[in-house]
This record gives structure tokens, sequence and C-alpha cells, in this order.
């Protein structure tokens, strides 16, 4: 909701518009804490790239991800204290915990598989939805820079979306 919060109002509603109104009612007055199923977030990220993505659903969702691990990995962010600068592995260690923590179901799990790369796989938990994917490889991404990592890429291999028993990002930088 900050993500379409900071694309102003007119998209805000337009947003809202395409959802039923059982959901908008849920999603009004959302706190920062709050916690919600994990089908409305789907749904609300249907509806947020259906309007706002202008042909590149795959780079909003992207966007996505990045603006959710700044918001919440920068400064005064809720999950700052899972993130040292200059220590990208100390993040990348503590993705595991981040997603229990935000996740009723499933986990993930890290493998750190060279000084500047390492391997994160989602393993069970909530349907597998493909546009989360790309949330998450954005949201590593930008974890990645702000614990000091440069030029970050994180690739997706696997993907349960597309059948496979878990996803698996590799993450990468200089």
């Amino acid at each position: 909701m900050k993500f379409l919060g900071c694309r102003g109002a007119e998209a805000r509603s337009k947003v809202l518009e395409r959802l039923s109104p059982p959901d908008r009612a849920m999603l009004t007055g959302v706190l920062p804490t709050s916690l919600y199923p994990a089908e409305l977030l789907t749904r609300l990220d249907d509806a947020i790239a259906k309007v706002l993505a202008q042909g590149n659903t795959s780079q909003l969702l992207k966007d996505m991800g990045r603006f959710s691990a700044e918001t919440n990995l920068g400064p005064g962010g809720a999950q700052r204290p899972y993130l040292r600068p200059g220590e990208v592995h100390f993040f990348l260690g503590n993705v595991p915990r981040m997603y229990s923590w935000v996740h009723e179901s499933g986990r993930r799990t890290y493998a750190k598989t060279g000084e500047r790369s390492a391997v994160i796989c989602t393993l069970d938990g909530d349907p597998p939805h493909p546009g989360e994917c790309l949330t998450t490889a954005g949201w590593l991404e930008a974890g990645i820079a702000l614990s000091g990592g440069r030029d970050a890429a994180v690739s997706e291999t696997l993907c349960r979306a597309e059948g496979a028993a878990h996803c698996e990002f590799h993450c990468s930088w200089a």
C-alpha cells in the first residue's frame, strides 16, 4: 500500500476500484505492522500491475520488491536490524528469519556459494504465484545493494509456479 500511495491518489483509487468491496474494506486503514492473507496481497499485486505496469509487468513487480526492501531495510525500517552495511551474507543469512516473520507457512533457506554469491530457496507455503517471484528478486537485489553489494544480480532458476519443487534464486554482487 505504501508503494501504491507513492504513485498518487488517482493511481491508488484506480487500483482499489479493481478489487472487490470486501478486499477494499480489508485494505482500508492498513497499518505498517498488519498482516494480510496471501491471496489478498496477490489480488492487490495483480490490480497494481494492471493499472500501473504500462506494458512491463515484470519490471513493475521487481520495482515493487525493491521499494519494499528500501522501505523495510532502509534507515528506520522494521527489518533494518537484519542488515549490516558491508556484510551482504549477514543480510542473506537472515532472509529465512525475515520470511518466517511475515509468512504463516513455508520457509526460505540460505546457502553461501562464494564470497560474493549465495542461493536463496523458497519451499512449501502459500500457493505459488509468478509475480511473487519477481517481487522477491527485486527485494533481494535491493537488500544486497543496501548491504553494500554493488551490481547485485538475482536470477530465479527454478520456480514453483512453473512446476518446480521449490523456487531458487541465485544471487551475486561485486
